[in-house]
């Protein structure tokens, strides 16, 4: 990238990295990368002990060592490994919030068209970003929940969900409940030990700081799902049937042994420092992305909400489409994304179709020369 480049995409990825995680990766990968449980050779050992670290180091972020840890190639296979290893069938009934990234929402709409399932958005205000429990609560009621599907915070807006009030309400009918946390695994708390969550499922590659190509979920040990892909995982090999240990059946094929390097280092960075303190320079680094776009021309989308937020903000800028605010950012150096962002039924709640927004994102590791490069951008554009 170009180093006068002032990233603000970091919903999709953070970058950069921190230096640990390239130097360690690069460095293991060179010396140690073997295939998982592919024989007793020293260098696949290595490389499941580097795998087996970086799982204690996930459990350890979210004080859940009775959970499992189950590794995946991103956030979207392990959603669709467990939307459809459930076995949801016909007129079962399943819930999900408003601001659902596509890897939950095509999945489940497919599941509408092909099996019938009942698909149903929970009921927020639009005002405040908040749920509306007693209309949850009545619509549970109506229609026993099969599945509660939630985003933990909002690819598009960054408003954080109550994800835990929310799933311990849905335990009461007897739901299973998934929450992503694709944009939040690293930077915010959730109780992953106690019964309301049976799923959570977590990015490598964005506030865990870790390369593209690991991602996963953890679950409850002894939870059972459908097998969704068929392979060899390197055990019990003369057997034909997929095993029932769901780490077993879910990690086949051969293994990112250097994303997972990369993940074992950037969570053990994580750990070191402390998810509150990650937290605290993220949103120190959203407050000061607030102060810049604030002022004549820029609709900053849901400014006012009373949830609690991550540092995604999404903006519209007068004269300009979001498409062309993108271009014109970049042409001065700073990287955003514009559109729907993946996300449809986010920009169905915020009024924003069909031409999305244009999104800046930022981490813990966004600096004083990322905000002088959008400042100097943002004066273009406002004196044009």
């Amino acid at each position: 990238m170009d180093q006068n480049t002032a990233y603000f995409d970091n919903a999709a990825t953070t970058y950069p990295k921190p230096a640990v995680v390239y130097e360690f990766a690069d460095a293991f990968y060179r010396s140690s990368g073997g295939n998982i449980g592919r024989g007793g050779n020293a260098l696949a050992v290595a490389a499941g002990e580097v795998a087996r670290q970086a799982k204690d180091n996930l459990k350890a972020l979210y004080n859940c060592p009775a959970r499992e840890v189950v590794f995946t190639s991103s956030a979207t296979d392990a959603l669709n490994r467990i939307i459809f290893g459930l076995g949801i069938g016909a007129d079962e009934h399943v819930y999900l919030s408003p601001f659902e990234h596509n890897a939950v929402t095509r999945p489940l709409n497919h599941l509408a068209k092909a099996a019938d399932v009942q698909l149903h958005v929970l009921p927020f205000a639009r005002d405040t970003f908040l749920p509306d429990f007693d209309g949850i609560q009545k619509a549970f009621e109506a229609d026993k929940p099969r599945l509660v599907v939630l985003t933990h915070a909002s690819n598009v807006c960054g408003a954080v969900v109550p994800v835990e009030e929310i799933c311990a309400l849905a335990k009461r009918y007897g739901a299973t409940t998934v929450v992503d946390m694709s944009q939040t695994a690293g930077l915010l708390t959730v109780d992953l030990a106690g019964p309301a969550i049976d799923y959570a499922v977590f990015a490598g590659h964005k506030t865990l700081y870790a390369p593209f190509g690991i991602g996963g979920f953890f679950c409850r040990r002894g939870a059972q799902l459908n097998p969704v892909f068929f392979g060899g995982n390197g055990i019990n090999s003369i057997e034909q049937d997929m095993p029932n240990n769901i780490v077993q059946m879910e990690e086949i094929g051969s293994q990112n042994t250097y994303a997972i390097a990369g993940l074992k280092a950037s969570t053990d960075l994580i750990l070191k420092q402390g998810i509150a303190q990650v937290r605290k320079r993220e949103q120190q680094a959203h407050d000061a992305l607030l102060k810049h776009l604030a002022g004549d021309g820029i609709e900053i989308i849901g400014l006012d909400m009373k949830c609690e937020r991550i540092g995604v903000i999404s903006a519209l800028f007068e004269g300009y489409s979001p498409d062309e605010t993108e271009m014109v950012l970049g042409r001065f150096g700073v990287a955003v994304r514009s559109g729907i962002q993946c996300a449809p039924y986010a920009h169905d709640f915020l009024g924003t179709l069909p031409e999305g927004t244009v999104r800046f994102s930022v981490s813990a590791l966004t600096n004083e020369r990322d905000f002088t490069v959008l400042e100097n951008a943002l004066g273009i554009i406002r004196d044009a």
